[in-house]
């Protein structure tokens, strides 16, 4: 093979696997039906407290994990959880603790991304429709 051919092959090839991983099925990017979570409407109370949330974890495989995350008001991420099939329920509910002095009150919104495997080289990805909750400043 010539040698400028040789030096451009590995350059090639990386572009091509780059470009394969970028091109996801659009699935991986949609919110699809593999779980929901939800958090009541409450108020921001003074200090750092626990507030709960619910999740529920429905993939198409029983081989699962899940990640949350909260969303302030300005976009910022404040918080995470994670669940796994061997030591969480797929039905369930966790909490965040929260502190007024480090967030506004105003609208949250927290996302979940599952991933489930369907064979030991098959893993997806996908992410749930975000939910929403409010917290109020206390008056």
């Amino acid at each position: 093979m010539p040698r400028p051919l040789l030096i451009l092959a590995p350059v090639l090839l990386a572009l091509l696997l780059g470009l394969g991983a970028a091109i996801q099925p659009a699935a991986a990017y949609q919110h699809k039906d593999w779980g929901k979570t939800g958090a009541p409407d409450r108020k921001l109370r003074e200090g750092c407290h626990r507030y709960n949330y619910h999740y529920v974890i429905d993939p198409p495989s029983d081989d699962w994990a899940a990640e949350t995350f909260l969303i302030d008001p300005t976009g910022e991420k404040l918080a995470s959880g994670a669940f796994d099939v061997d030591a969480d329920p797929a039905k369930g509910k966790s909490s965040w603790t929260i502190c007024d002095a480090s967030t506004k009150p105003g609208r949250f919104t927290i996302k979940m991304r599952v991933t489930w495997q369907t064979s030991l080289t098959e893993i997806h990805k996908g992410w749930v429709k975000p939910s929403h909750f409010r917290l109020y400043r206390k008056r």
